[in-house]
Order: C-alpha cells, then structure tokens, then sequence
C-alpha cells in the first residue's frame, strides 16, 4: 500500500486488518495504523542527508539560504523529509535559513510558473545556497531556475533515480539525486505478504533499504 497519511486511509487499513487482510506500507508510511511493516528508507534521515549535502556546498557567507520545495502532500514520506531537512541545518548549521517554497503543483507547467514568480518576488538570488525538492515537477523546477540563470549556480538535491533525473544528472542541472533501492523494496514487501499468509516465522523481519547518493561521477 502506498497512500497518504490521512484518517480516513487509517481506518482503512485498520478495517482490513481486522477482517484478516495483511497490510504493508511501501515507501511512505501511514504510522499510527494498525499495518504490520512499512518497507522503505528512513525518510527524516533522507532529509537529513540532503541538508547535509547542500549546507557543506553553501560556499560565501552571503549565500545564507536553503530553499526547500514540495507540492501540497499528506504523503508521511515527504513531510518526514522536510522535517529532517529543517532539522540538520537548525542544528548544525546556524549560519544558514530554511525558507519554504510556495507549495507547487505537481505538474511540470503549472510548478515552473508558480516558482518563477516566488523565485522573482521573495527571492534574493544572491543569497541562495541550494534548493531541496522533496517532491515531483523536477523539469519545471529546474525550468524555473534556468529562466532565472540559477540552472547550475545553486545545488539542486530531489529525489528518485529516473531517466529524467540521470539526464539532469548528467546535464549538471542537479548536484544529487537520493535513491532508495525500489526493485527491492516491492520484493521486499512481496516477500512478507506472502511469508504472513503462510504463517512463516520471522516474515516482519526487513532489513529497510539504504539512502543511496547519487552524482554524475557514480552513475553506473
């Protein structure tokens, strides 16, 4: 089950749980529910990570602000990312700011033309460090910032390794993509399900896939 963490999601789950239907999250949890695993990264350490990466290439000290950039989302999955994006540059950074980006449509167009008039107005280019997407609309955003001249001045950290993103990779339109390996963690989740129905010990058992960084260097 993919789904967003809503009450009305939860019951659901819950409902099925209770008419003996197993329920394995995938790659963002509905915590609070009555699933038995969730299969997929630790998304506040993916967060994390990203802060990390973008704070170390900040550069000059006027370059004092990450902006962090998502749709409007219930997905536990992207709001763990910018808690844990929020939470490293808070705590180990304290020269660098936070600002939260418009909540952009999920749509390449309509997330370009909401960024390019955030990015015009409230945006002191000369001040930007590096940009977090925890989202979609990876083409517009980086539309956005190409309009702006900011297409490889500033680091751009999104995640999921697609053939759109191994171009912009490549391209050095992105500075990181953070993968999760999903190959294994669809088999990972089949495994369980089918270990739960056939009552096999230790079916919960799962080792939770690593956050892979990716660059144009270590593309295989």
């Amino acid at each position: 089950l993919l789904a967003p963490d809503l009450p009305a999601v939860k019951l659901a789950i819950n409902e099925q749980v209770r008419a003996g239907v197993h329920v394995v999250t995938l790659f963002s949890d509905v915590a609070g529910s009555m699933r038995e695993v969730y299969v997929g990264a630790d998304n506040r350490a993916a967060g994390r990570t990203a802060g990390l990466l973008l704070a170390r290439m900040a550069g000059a000290p006027e370059r004092n602000t990450l902006l962090l950039l998502s749709q409007a989302t219930r997905f536990s999955a992207e709001i763990e990312r910018r808690i844990g994006f929020a939470q490293v540059v808070e705590e180990r950074f304290a020269r660098l700011a936070v600002r939260r980006g418009p909540d952009l449509p999920p749509d390449d167009e309509g997330a370009q033309k909401v960024l390019l008039q955030f990015l015009q107005n409230e945006i002191d280019p000369a001040c930007l460090a590096g940009i977090y997407s925890v989202g979609s609309a990876t083409a517009g955003v980086v539309r956005a910032l190409g309009e702006l001249g900011l297409a490889q001045a500033q680091g751009l950290v999104v995640h999921d390794f697609t053939e759109l993103h191994r171009s912009l990779l490549v391209s050095g339109a992105l500075a990181y993509v953070l993968h999760q390996d999903i190959h294994y963690c669809v088999l990972t989740a089949a495994r369980v399900l089918r270990g739960l129905c056939e009552n096999v010990r230790g079916a919960l058992n799962v080792v939770q896939p690593r956050v892979e960084i990716l660059t144009a260097e270590n593309l295989h």
